[in-house]
C-alpha cells in the first residue's frame, strides 16, 4: 500500500518582494494505492516569466493528464520488462507533456488578456506588444520532476526538465539520487525550461524494476536549503513519519517548510513523495 505527500511553501525572498508563489506540487494514487504520482515545477524567477506561477500548475497538470494517456502501454510492457518500449513510451511522454503544455499556456493566454501591470512589468524588460504566439510560452517558463511508481510489479520512473532533484529510496533504506537525472549545465540561475523550443530533447529520464520504500522529487529551493549530507537522513524521517501519521506529518512539514526557506535559500520550496507501507503496522 502507499501513500503520498505533497506540500509547498513561498519562499522567503518572494514574501520580501511580494513575489507570488511560483512552485506547484501534486501527489496522489489510485483508490486501491497499488500505483501512484508525484509531480513538483518550479516556475521561473526572472522578470520576464510574469505568469511562471500558471506556468508551474499547468505543468504538473499536463503531466498528470499526459502520464494517464499513456499508462496503458507503459502497464503492458511492465510484466516482460521490455526496456525498449518503456523507454520509446518515456519518450513519447516527454513530448506529449511538452506540447500539451505549451498548448495549455497559450490557450490561458488568450482567455486571459495582459493586465497593465503586466504590461508595465513587460515594458520595463523590453519586450515589444503585441507577444507572437511563439514567444508566450516564455511568460509561463517552468521546470517539471515527475515521478511514478507501481508497486505490485516493483517498477518506478522519474522524468525532469529543469533543475531539483529527485530521490529513490532503496529496500534498504539507502537513499540514492539517479544520475540520469542529473544536468552538470544547470544551476548557479541556468536551467531548461518547458518554455524552451527543444524541450522535448532537454527531458531526462530514468526508471528501475526493483521494490523501493519511497521515491520523493522536489524543487532546488528545497535542495539548495540543506547540506547535501543532510537530505538523505531528512528524507528517510520525512518517510518513517509519513507512513505513521501522514496527517501529523503533513502538518508539520508546512509549519516547517517556511523555517526551512527563511534559514537556507530564500526560494520557494516544493515537494511531493511517495513511500510504501509494506513492514509498517
Amino acid at each position: 500500500m502507499l501513500v503520498t505527500l505533497s506540500e509547498r511553501c513561498q519562499g522567503s525572498s518572494h514574501q520580501k518582494d511580494n513575489k507570488p508563489l511560483q512552485d506547484y506540487c501534486l501527489a496522489t494514487s489510485d483508490k486501491l494505492k497499488t500505483y501512484a504520482y508525484a509531480l513538483v515545477a518550479d516556475g521561473h524567477g526572472g522578470e520576464k516569466y510574469i505568469r511562471s506561477d500558471r506556468g508551474s500548475e499547468i505543468a504538473v497538470r499536463c503531466g498528470v493528464q499526459c502520464t494517464n494517456e499513456l499508462l496503458k502501454q507503459i502497464y503492458s510492457y511492465i510484466p516482460g520488462k521490455k526496456q525498449n518500449l518503456i523507454k520509446k513510451n518515456l519518450e513519447l511522454l516527454c513530448v506529449k507533456i511538452s506540447m500539451r503544455w505549451k498548448e495549455e499556456v497559450i490557450k490561458h493566454f488568450n482567455e486571459n488578456p495582459l493586465t497593465e501591470d503586466e504590461l508595465k512589468q513587460l515594458e520595463e524588460q523590453g519586450i515589444l506588444i503585441p507577444i507572437k504566439e511563439e514567444d508566450i510560452p516564455v511568460l509561463y517558463g517552468s521546470t517539471l520532476l515527475e515521478a511514478v511508481y507501481f508497486e505490485m510489479f516493483n517498477f518506478w520512473f522519474a522524468l525532469q526538465i529543469g533543475d531539483g532533484k529527485c530521490a529513490v529510496i532503496k529496500e534498504n533504506d539507502s537513499v540514492v539520487f539517479p544520475s540520469e537525472l542529473e544536468n552538470e549545465k544547470l544551476g548557479f540561475g541556468v536551467t531548461t525550461s518547458l518554455c524552451s523550443k527543444n524541450a522535448p530533447s532537454e527531458f531526462r529520464y530514468v526508471f528501475g524494476f526493483e521494490k523501493i520504500n519511497g521515491i520523493s522529487v522536489m524543487s532546488d529551493g528545497m535542495t539548495d536549503s540543506f547540506d547535501a549530507a543532510k537530505l538523505p537522513d531528512f528524507i528517510l524521517n520525512l518517510k518513517t513519519n509519513t507512513v505513521e501519521d501522514c496527517k501529523n506529518t503533513v502538518s508539520e512539514l508546512k509549519a516547517f517548510l517556511p523555517v526551512l526557506s527563511e534559514q537556507g535559500s530564500g526560494d520557494d520550496i516544493s515537494i511531493s513523495a511517495i513511500f510504501s507501507k509494506k513492514g509498517f503496522i
